[in-house]
């Protein structure tokens, strides 16, 4: 969970709620770590393996509603801003 809550930058209590209100609607279960007792991992289900499928399509569509417009010079320009974003957050305590 740890590792999740760095990865999308929330705190480890904060993604701890967010699993919880996945688990409940059934899109995600624990699964125990099997050599740390410690650690516990996120293993999406099928049914939010299901939904995780449908909303990749309705994203995909708005990521070309959206740049579908940019040529490639622009989306590589993009791609690199983004990356340098995204290091610089990474790099803030």
């Amino acid at each position: 969970m740890s590792a999740l809550a760095d990865q999308i930058a929330l705190t480890t209590s904060g993604i701890t709620r967010l699993i919880d209100r996945i688990q409940t609607a059934g899109y995600v279960e624990r699964r125990p770590c099997p050599t740390d007792r410690r650690v516990a991992f996120a293993a999406i289900t099928d049914t939010g393996r299901e939904v995780l499928d449908r909303a990749a399509v309705v994203h995909a569509r708005n990521l070309w509603a959206a740049f579908g417009d940019f040529g490639e010079p622009d989306l590589t320009a993009l791609d690199t801003l983004l990356d340098r974003l995204r290091k610089a957050a990474s790099d803030i305590p």
